[in-house]
């Protein structure tokens, strides 16, 4: 009966506080892999990476709230993670691709844009995070920049095209400055099929999306993202924004 005894007071309930970490390790190591893929000049794989990355970011803080352990440091860690998957590698990835070629001084501002305003919307994020929660993001999120970024990549294949310059420059400042404006874009949708039809469609919708750009054709993911952008934009314009229903939608990717 002692032994007994003395083995439940040894037993300590098992953490599962780092679980949620792990998923945003593996966030931050595929960030680093396709920085080291645009150093290698694979960009199309470097492309994947990110993407690769955003699933698990956006996965680690689903898994936190669906284990019951978020917290600070899961926060401020997630944050770093994206910093180098969703702010660094695009910046060097339309450096190494678009920018190279053109005065060092303007080539380094315009591709270090997503770095710059991704930091800046990634630290207001967490700020706001210690106020009332919101059940939208104001600016857009670092990821689905990101993935705006990556979609151009994609799309813009062969690159060698000196003519997507053009179209994937503008577009770089433009998504930038969306990621620190007060434009309202609704969040991820819920990891399940009861949490209303919008966020099925929605959830369906990405799915399908990023199961295309995967396994038959990276070019599906620009209409798609660029559609999401149009929308914020112009519920924000035309303020149907602050009339959205934005519950069946959960945390940031």
């Amino acid at each position: 009966m002692k032994i007994t005894r003395q083995m439940r007071k040894i037993r300590r309930p098992i953490k599962k506080d780092y679980i949620p970490s792990l998923f945003t390790l593996l966030n931050m190591f595929l960030g680093f892999l396709a920085i080291i893929s645009v150093v290698e000049g694979f960009y199309i794989r470097s492309a994947y990476l990110v993407m690769a990355a955003g699933i698990f970011d956006a996965l680690d803080g689903k898994l936190a709230r669906w284990i019951h352990v978020p917290s600070a440091f899961g926060m401020e860690l997630d944050s770093l993670a994206d910093l180098v998957s969703f702010s660094l590698a695009p910046s060097l990835m339309i450096w190494a691709i678009f920018t190279r070629d053109l005065h060092p001084v303007l080539g380094a501002a315009i591709a270090g844009a997503p770095l710059i305003f991704g930091a800046l919307r990634l630290a207001r994020y967490n700020v706001d995070q210690h106020s009332k929660p919101k059940p939208y993001f104001e600016g857009l999120p670092a990821p689905v920049a990101a993935f705006v970024i990556v979609a151009l990549v994609l799309f813009y294949q062969p690159l060698e095209e000196v003519s997507a310059a053009k179209v994937v420059l503008p577009m770089v400042m433009v998504v930038s400055f969306l990621m620190v404006s007060q434009i309202r874009y609704t969040k991820t949708p819920a990891l399940s099929l009861r949490a209303g039809p919008v966020n099925t469609v929605f959830l369906l919708v990405i799915t399908t999306t990023l199961l295309l750009t995967f396994f038959v054709d990276g070019r599906f993911l620009l209409p798609l993202i660029t559609l999401y952008l149009l929308i914020g934009i112009v519920r924000w314009m035309t303020r149907t924004d602050r009339a959205v229903d934005f519950q069946s939608v959960e945390e940031e990717l």
